[in-house]
């Protein structure tokens, strides 16, 4: 494995995918060649806002005289914050434990009448447990209300948290045009439950195509 001056890792040989020192150390060059290119953005950005505000150096500079009255800066200033916002979701997205920060668990996008992901929901006692859905409208037209629905969740052998121990907050929303909404899922697990893996189906009303699977894990007895 060569490491350049920079930071950077080539010539990674393919048995290191099975390495997680190699990983954290692939995963650390990335990530601090995005933040150097993050402090040149910021460097680039002041250079501009100095310029934009000082009529001297933005007549020495080519592009302010070729373009005149600020356009030039304002060009550059709003290709550099969304250069900025593009690097910055990216390095997110590289950090560990970034999918679930991002809440990409369980979505339902209504628009486009598709389910990805599920609701799963890991407790050791009684209690209320909770996890989130999203649900994402990326029409033109808004929806009105949406509601969700989920049955009784069901162990192997046959024991039961029923339904009416699921609840949702809110209730109902409404979803404008190009947004989204989280809804939390709760479930009530009751001080007699069995230890067990709980699964149940979660559905939207009025989209009779579109379902995720939910499951609850009970490690340690609720009593």
């Amino acid at each position: 494995m060569n490491r350049g001056d920079d930071g950077n890792i080539s010539d990674l040989p393919w048995t290191a995918v099975f390495d997680p020192v190699a990983n954290a150390r692939a995963l650390s060059a990335i990530q601090a060649r995005g933040f150097a290119a993050a402090s040149q953005l910021v460097d680039r950005f002041v250079q501009i806002a100095e310029s934009s505000t000082n009529p001297a150096a933005t007549k020495a500079t080519t592009s302010a005289e070729a373009h005149p009255n600020g356009r030039a800066a304002d060009a550059d200033i709003d290709l550099m914050m969304n250069t900025w916002w593009s690097l910055w979701g990216r390095l997110l997205r590289s950090m560990p434990g970034a999918a679930a920060a991002r809440g990409d668990g369980a979505t339902f996008d209504l628009a486009a009448e598709s389910a990805n992901g599920g609701v799963h929901l890991t407790t050791d006692g009684s209690g209320p447990v909770v996890g989130e859905v999203w649900l994402h409208n990326g029409g033109s037209a808004d929806i009105g209300s949406v509601g969700l629905r989920c049955g009784d969740l069901l162990a192997h052998d046959g024991a039961a948290i029923r339904a009416d121990a699921v609840g949702f907050t809110p209730e109902c929303c409404a979803l404008p045009s190009r947004s989204s909404r989280g809804v939390a899922v709760e479930v009530s697990v009751a001080p007699d439950a069995a230890v067990g893996v709980y699964r149940g189906t979660l559905l939207v009303e009025g989209y009779p195509d579109l379902w995720l699977p939910v499951s609850l894990t009970l490690r340690t007895p609720a009593g």
